[in-house]
């Protein structure tokens, strides 16, 4: 016996009102693909700094154990050092791009995007893929309907608990 017409049916196809996009604004236009491009050059240069870091570690060992050698070991040792150093810099920067890049796709932490936005224009390896993605979404988050639309975090007040 079918049911009642008032009764909600779980598996109905949903209206076309329903399923409709969001509308989004011509002043967010192009920071999707910004927000992209920005992570996928944070996901590349935290995956430089995983592949490189044991290398760089065992470079490390090799010529911290090694005394007999032949050469400058304290030149050696300082380039290991070095590469270790970067390779953590890269890191965290990867990871601030990524972070950057998804808090300007959902709209979160707006400093975070500026930031992050700021690191993408910084002349390192990617700079030819970061750069102009990274003006552009700048230029997008300084507008004032844009940064309207992040999520603001209320904090309690000090006191009482």
């Amino acid at each position: 016996m079918p049911s009642a017409p008032s009764a909600q049916n779980p598996f109905r196809s949903p209206s076309p009102e329903e399923t409709a996009a969001p509308a989004t604004s011509s002043v967010a236009y192009g920071l999707g693909v910004a927000s992209t491009v920005i992570m996928t050059c944070g996901v590349i240069y935290l995956l430089l700094a995983i592949v490189a870091v044991p290398l760089s570690i065992q470079m490390y060992r090799t010529v911290s154990s090694d005394t007999d050698s032949y050469g400058q070991p304290a030149f050696y040792l300082e380039s290991a050092l070095k590469a270790i150093v970067y390779e953590i810099a890269y890191a965290v920067l990867g990871g601030l791009l990524v972070y950057a890049g998804w808090s300007i796709r959902k709209r979160k932490n707006y400093w975070v995007s500026v930031i992050g936005s700021l690191a993408g224009c910084l002349p390192l390896p990617l700079v030819l893929v970061s750069f102009f993605p990274s003006v552009w979404a700048l230029w997008k988050l300084s507008r004032p309907v844009i940064r309207g639309q992040f999520v603001t975090q209320i904090v309690p007040p000090d006191g009482d608990s």
